[in-house]
C-alpha cells in the first residue's frame, strides 16, 4: 500500500508520461527506488526493533524519506540514457516521503486492526454457519432420507454447469477462451486480449471453488484448512473420468466417482469395503480409466495427422 500510494504521489507531482511502450520502466524507474528505499529503511527498522518509539517513528520518516529520495535520483541517473521522460528532484522527494508516511501510518492501522480480532486457531474446527432452508431436518420421498445440504449441493452442480457451458460456448468472451486455450498466440494475433482471458478463467475458477466450498461446509457442518485436500484430488478424477475439457463429462464423471464410492462401501465385503477403502477404490476407478481409456467416458479421441 506505501509503495502505491508513494508512486501515485510522485507521478502527480512530476506530470510526466510514465506510460510510454518502449521506455516506461526506465522512466518509473526514479519514482520506483524513491519508494523502495524509503519502505525498505523501515521494514529494516522494525525487523530490528519491533517496539519503536514516536521519536523513533519520526526519525524513520525523516531519514526514510532523505534515503528514499537518495535512491531514486540515483536510479534516475542509471537510466537517463534510455528514459524518454526525466523526473525532477521534487516528484522523487515527495514519493519518497509519501511512502515513508504512508509505511508508519498503515502499519499502526494493521497493529490496531490485528489487536482488536480474535483469531480462530488454524487447526481448530469451526463450525459453518447454518441456513434454514439448505439446513435442517432431512426430507422423506418415497422411504429415502435425503438431507437438504445434498438437494442445495444438485441444484448448485445443475445451474453451474448449465451457466458455465452457456458461457464458454455462446459468450465471446468464451470463445476467446476456446481459442487461447488451443493457441494462445494465434488467438492473441486475431486480437483476442490473453491477459484478460487469463484473468476471467482464474476468476471464474475462484467462483465455482467457493461455491463448492460453502456446499461441502453446509454437508459437513463444519470446516477446517485440510478440508479441500481430499475433495480437490476427487475432483481432478473426476474431471478424467468424464474427460479433461468437457464441462458435462466432467459432471458426469463426478456422479459416477460417487455411485462407485458408495457401492463399494455398501456391497464389498471383508477388509476391502466399508468407508476406509471408498477413497482407495475412487483412485482405483481414476487409474483403469488413464489405462484403457484415457479420453475420458464422454471425451473425445484426438487422432494426430501427418
Amino acid at each position: 500500500m506505501a509503495v502505491g500510494i508513494g508512486y501515485y504521489v510522485g507521478a502527480l507531482v512530476s506530470k510526466a508520461d510514465l506510460n510510454h511502450q518502449v521506455s516506461k520502466w526506465y522512466d518509473r524507474a526514479p519514482l520506483i527506488g524513491a519508494v523502495l528505499g524509503a519502505v525498505g529503511l523501515w521494514v529494516v527498522v522494525r525487523l530490528v526493533d519491533s517496539d519503536v518509539s514516536v521519536l523513533g517513528v519520526l526519525a524513520v520518516i525523516v531519514v526514510g524519506a532523505a534515503v528514499g529520495t537518495g535512491i531514486g535520483w540515483l536510479a534516475g541517473l542509471a537510466t537517463r540514457r534510455n528514459a524518454r521522460t526525466a523526473i525532477g528532484i521534487q516528484a522523487i522527494a515527495a514519493s519518497a516521503a509519501t511512502a515513508a508516511v504512508a509505511a508508519v501510518v498503515g502499519w499502526v492501522l494493521f497493529e490496531k486492526l490485528i489487536s482488536s480480532i480474535t483469531w480462530p486457531s488454524a487447526k481448530q474446527r469451526i463450525p459453518f454457519p447454518q441456513i434454514d432452508v439448505v439446513t435442517g431436518t432431512a426430507i422423506e420421498i418415497g422411504g429415502v432420507t435425503i438431507q437438504r445440504s445434498a438437494i442445495f449441493t444438485m441444484g448448485a452442480l445443475a445451474i453451474c454447469a448449465v451457466l458455465l457451458w452457456f458461457f464458454i460456448n455462446r459468450t465471446r468472451l468464451g470463445r476467446g477462451m476456446q481459442a487461447v486455450s488451443q493457441d494462445p498466440d494465434t488467438a492473441r494475433l486475431m486480437g483476442i486480449n490473453v491477459d484478460r482471458i487469463i484473468v476471467v478463467a482464474f476468476a471464474l475458477g475462484a467462483v465455482l471453488a467457493a461455491i463448492a466450498g460453502v456446499s461441502q461446509g453446509l454437508q459437513n457442518n463444519n470446516i477446517e484448512f485440510r478440508m479441500g485436500f481430499l475433495a480437490g484430488l476427487k475432483a481432478f478424477t473426476a474431471a478424467v473420468l468424464g474427460g479433461i475439457g468437457n464441462i458435462f463429462g466432467a459432471v458426469v464423471g463426478g456422479l459416477v466417482l460417487g455411485v462407485i464410492e458408495a457401492m463399494a462401501t455398501q456391497y464389498i465385503p471383508g477388509q476391502f469395503g466399508g468407508s476406509t477403502w471408498k477413497d482407495v477404490w475412487a483412485f482405483v476407478i481414476l487409474i483403469l480409466v488413464l489405462v484403457f481409456r484415457p479420453q475420458g467416458l464422454l471425451g473425445a479421441r484426438v487422432v494426430d495427422r501427418a
